[in-house]
C-alpha cells in the first residue's frame, strides 16, 4: 500500500498573497458565488459525459494487483446510506462509516482515512465557507489535518480526492441519457441527447440548488489543484445514493454514469481498493518536487531576502512583510527542470531550483494552470524566476523558451534572460531508475481529458459541444527577477517603464518580425538595476507572440491577450478573422498606462466614478454568435473622450503624457487633421523619448485606489506573476478645473512643438 508523501513536497503548496501580503489572493468569501457561477459556466463547455462506469475504471485506475481476500466484500456495504434525505449530513455520515469500515486484515480502502472535512467549517452553509463533505486523506495526513486550526484549509492542501453531497437525486445537474435498447457501452449515445438535466430548465429554484452543488464540485477541485502540486484530481459526486465518479484535470473533466450505490455496491467498492493501490503519481500527485533539506531551505530563505533588500531598499520589518511574499518557513520545495536540446527527446540536464511561496495561484480549473515563483537554483545559489505552467500542444513549434532564448540572441532590449526551460517528465524525482529512463523513453505530464472528445458516450452539455485542447506540462525559467508594474511608486517610474517597454517590443519587431499580442499590467516588471535610481521595465511572457508577414499581420489570425488591454479591433464582432499588428500592441500598452494612472496615481475620481470607468473601459463584454466581444467603452472614449475627460490627475506631466498619446492613438474631432499620421512606431517614440528628456516627473507620488464593489475580472487582477509591493496610504488632493478650451489650446500648442 502507498505510503504518505513526505509532508511539504505535493501537498499543502502555500497560495499567492494580495497586496497586504496578509491574506490569500482570489479566495474573497463574499464573492463566492459568482465564482461559482463562473466555474459552472466554464465547466459546461469543458466537461464530457457520461463516461460508463466499467470504462471509467479501466482506463483511470489500473486493477490492483493485491490479494482480493484483503479487501471488505462489497454486497450491502452501502444500505445505511438512505436514498434520499433532508439533508447532506444524512448522506455523507453513513457513507463515511462504511468507507472508514475495516477489521483486523481488510479495509475498503487500506492506507486511507474518510472525514468529514465540511464539519470542520465555522461557517459551513455558506458557499465562501463551504469545505468539501467527505475528503479522503492518506492515514498520516489525515493526522495532520485534524490537528490545524479550523479556520485553516488545510483540508485542500492534503485531499486526496473529495467526496461531494447533494442530499436528493433530482439535484444533479447532469442526467444520463437512455442508451437504444440493446446498446452497448461502445454505441454512441442519441445525437439529441444532451447531459444537461432537462428539469432544471424550467424550475429555476431547483436549478440554483443543482447549480450550487456543481459549481462546489468545481471550485473544491480547483482549490486543491491550487495548494498541491498535482497533475489531475479524482472526485466523487453524490446525489442521494446515486453516484458519479469524476477525473478532473487542466482542459477539464470526465464523468461517468451515475449509479446507485445500494443497488450497485461493487462499483464504489471497486474503486476505492483499486485506488488505494495507485502510486503517488497515479493518484495525480507531481512527483517531480521534493522537499528541500534544512541547508536547501536556508539557502532558499537567504538568498531571497537579499534579492528583496536588493530591489526594495528596504530593512526590519518591512523586510520580513516583503520576503513574506516568497518565503513561507517549513515549506521550501525542490523544482527539477528538464532540460532537452531542440528537437530531441532526451534529457541532457535537470536543474533543480527551490521554490516556495508562489507569487499567483492559479484560480481556475481549467487553462494554464499557472504559478509563478522566485526561486533559488541549487548549484549556485542564484536567485531565479520560475514559471510553472501547462501549455497546449498548438504551440508545440514554438515554445516561450525557444522564443525568449532567441531574443535574448539577437540582443533585443528589456525581456528577461532565459536560463532554462523544458516540459516536465511524469517520473519520480528520488529513483534514478525513472531519472534514467528519461534517456530512453520519455513520458510527459500531459492531459487526459480532450483525449475522450469523440467517445461514442459524449453528448452535448446545455446544448454545446466540449471543444477541448491537448495541454503538456512545462516550465520556464529566467534571471530577470523583479516587481510587478502594479508596484510603481510613481509617474517616472510608469512612464519610463512604458518606454522601456515600447522599445523592447520595436526591437522585436525590427529584428525578429515579432509582436508580443500580450500587452497587460502582469506582463510588465520592473527591476532595480545596480546604479540606476529608477527601475527598468521589462517585457515578459511572450507565450502568445507571434511573427509578422510583410503586410505587418500576425500569422495566425484570432485575439490573444488579455482583454482588458486588448485594442478596440481585436475586441469587435469579427475577431476571429482579423490578425494582431504591432498597432494593436502599440493600443494596449496606451490602455496599461491609463489603467496605471487611474488605480496608482492621484486624480479626482471618487471610488463609485473610478469603479464605473473601470467597468466601462476594462471590463464590459457581452456574447454575439457563441463569442465574446466588448470595446464600446474605449471606442467611445477615443472618439469623444466620454469617460477620460472627467479624470484631472493630480500630476500635470502625467496629464499632459495621457492626454497627448491619446491624440496620437485618436484625435477628437477638433484635432483629427493635425494628428493625422501620428499613431506610428517612429512619431510615437520621437514623442515618448522627448517626454522624458524635458520632463522632470515625481518619482514618490503614488496613491493606491480602491474600486467601491467587487468588479475586478481575473484577467486584470491576478494575472501578474510579480507581486506589487505592500499598499501604501492612498494620498489625495485638490485638482485645479481647467475648461476644455485650455485644454484644446495646450493640445495644439504641444502639436506644434512635435
Amino acid at each position: 500500500m502507498p505510503q504518505s508523501t513526505i509532508q511539504g513536497a505535493a501537498y499543502d503548496v502555500p497560495m499567492a498573497l494580495d497586496d497586504t501580503l496578509f491574506r490569500t489572493d482570489g479566495l474573497e468569501p463574499r464573492l463566492a458565488m459568482s465564482r461559482l457561477r463562473r466555474h459552472v459556466s466554464l465547466a459546461k463547455t469543458h466537461t464530457l459525459g457520461p463516461m460508463p462506469v466499467d470504462q471509467f475504471l479501466e482506463e483511470f485506475l489500473p486493477p490492483s494487483s493485491e490479494d482480493p481476500e484483503d479487501r471488505l466484500p462489497s454486497v450491502n456495504a452501502f444500505k445505511d446510506v438512505p436514498q434520499s434525505a433532508d439533508s447532506p449530513v444524512r448522506i455523507y455520515k453513513p457513507l463515511t462509516k462504511a468507507l472508514n469500515k475495516k477489521t483486523q486484515h481488510k479495509g475498503r480502502c487500506p492506507g486511507f482515512v474518510f472525514v468529514n472535512t465540511n464539519e470542520r467549517s465555522k461557517h459551513p452553509s455558506r458557499a465562501g465557507h463551504a469545505r468539501p463533505d467527505i475528503c479522503c486523506f492518506t492515514s498520516a495526513n489525515a493526522e495532520l489535518v485534524q490537528k490545524a486550526d479550523r479556520g485553516s484549509r488545510t483540508e485542500f492542501g492534503y485531499a486526496e480526492l473529495f467526496i461531494q453531497v447533494a442530499p436528493d437525486p433530482t439535484l444533479d445537474f447532469f442526467e444520463d441519457p437512455g442508451p437504444p435498447s440493446g446498446a452497448t457501452a461502445g454505441d454512441k449515445e442519441d445525437d439529441a441527447s444532451d447531459f444537461f438535466r432537462e428539469a432544471l430548465k424550467t424550475n429555476w429554484i431547483a436549478y440554483d440548488a443543482a447549480e450550487k452543488a456543481f459549481g462546489l464540485s468545481v471550485a473544491f477541485a480547483a482549490e486543491i489543484f491550487a495548494r498541491q502540486q498535482r497533475t489531475f484530481l479524482f472526485s466523487i459526486a453524490m446525489s442521494g445514493s446515486f453516484a458519479r465518479l469524476c477525473r478532473w484535470d487542466r482542459v477539464g473533466c470526465v464523468i461517468s454514469r451515475a449509479f446507485d450505490i445500494r443497488e450497485h455496491p461493487e462499483y464504489l467498492t471497486e474503486f476505492f481498493w483499486r485506488f488505494s493501490a495507485l502510486s503517488d503519481a497515479q493518484r495525480g500527485l507531481d512527483t517531480t518536487v521534493e522537499l528541500a533539506s534544512p541547508a536547501e531551505e536556508a539557502l532558499f530563505r537567504d538568498s531571497v531576502r537579499q534579492h528583496v533588500s536588493d530591489q526594495l531598499g528596504v530593512t526590519g520589518e518591512e523586510l520580513d512583510k516583503a520576503v513574506s511574499a516568497h518565503y513561507q518557513p517549513g515549506r521550501v520545495v525542490v523544482m527539477h527542470v528538464f532540460e532537452c536540446p531542440s528537437g530531441s527527446e532526451s534529457v541532457v540536464h535537470d536543474h533543480r531550483f527551490l521554490v516556495s511561496r508562489p507569487v499567483v495561484s492559479p484560480l481556475d480549473l481549467t487553462g494554464r494552470g499557472t504559478r509563478g515563483y522566485w526561486a533559488v537554483q541549487v548549484l549556485t545559489g542564484r536567485i531565479a524566476f520560475l514559471k510553472d505552467t501547462w501549455r497546449t500542444l498548438s504551440s508545440q513549434l514554438e515554445v516561450e523558451g525557444g522564443v525568449l532564448g532567441h531574443l535574448n540572441d539577437l540582443g533585443i532590449c528589456n525581456v528577461p534572460t532565459l536560463a532554462t526551460h523544458g516540459d516536465v517528465f511524469d517520473v519520480c524525482v528520488g529513483s534514478s531508475l525513472q531519472l534514467d529512463s528519461l534517456r530512453t523513453s520519455p513520458v510527459y505530464q500531459e492531459t487526459w481529458t480532450e483525449e475522450y472528445e469523440d467517445e461514442p458516450w459524449v453528448c452535448t452539455i446545455d446544448g454545446a459541444h466540449a471543444k477541448l485542447s491537448s495541454s503538456i506540462h512545462y516550465r520556464l525559467v529566467t534571471y530577470t527577477v523583479g516587481y510587478s508594474l502594479q508596484s510603481l511608486r510613481g509617474t517616472e517610474e510608469l512612464l519610463r517603464a512604458h518606454y522601456d517597454v515600447f522599445r523592447a517590443m520595436r526591437d522585436a519587431l525590427a529584428q525578429d518580425s515579432r509582436i508580443h499580442r500580450d500587452l497587460s499590467v502582469g506582463n510588465i516588471i520592473l527591476v532595480k538595476e545596480p546604479g540606476h535610481t529608477t527601475r527598468t521595465g521589462y517585457l515578459i511572457d511572450w507565450e502568445a507572440s507571434d511573427r509578422v508577414d510583410d503586410q505587418g499581420e500576425a500569422v495566425h489570425s484570432g485575439r490573444a491577450g488579455t482583454w482588458a488591454f486588448m485594442s478596440i479591433r481585436m475586441l469587435r464582432a469579427g475577431y476571429e478573422l482579423r490578425k494582431h499588428t504591432f498597432q494593436d500592441d502599440m493600443e494596449g500598452l496606451l490602455w496599461v498606462a491609463l489603467y496605471c494612472g487611474l488605480l496608482y496615481l492621484p486624480h479626482n475620481l471618487s471610488a463609485d466614478d473610478l469603479t464605473s470607468m473601470h467597468t466601462g473601459l476594462f471590463a464590459r463584454s457581452s456574447r454575439f454568435k457563441g463569442g465574446k466581444i466588448g470595446g464600446e467603452g474605449k471606442s467611445v472614449n477615443a472618439s469623444d473622450r466620454l469617460w477620460t475627460r472627467f479624470v484631472q490627475f493630480e500630476d500635470a506631466h502625467f496629464a499632459e503624457w495621457i492626454s497627448t498619446v491619446m491624440d496620437y492613438h485618436r484625435p477628437p474631432e477638433g484635432l483629427r487633421e493635425a494628428y493625422k499620421g501620428m499613431w506610428t512606431a517612429e512619431k510615437l517614440d520621437a514623442y515618448l523619448s522627448g517626454f522624458l528628456q524635458s520632463h522632470d516627473l515625481a518619482r514618490d507620488n503614488r496613491a493606491v485606489h480602491r474600486l467601491s464593489t467587487w468588479q475586478y475580472v481575473s484577467d486584470v487582477s491576478t494575472t501578474s506573476l510579480f507581486p506589487p509591493t505592500p499598499s501604501l496610504p492612498k494620498k489625495r488632493g485638490t485638482l485645479d478645473e481647467h475648461s476644455d478650451q485650455q485644454e484644446e489650446a495646450s493640445k495644439k500648442a504641444r502639436l506644434e512643438q512635435v
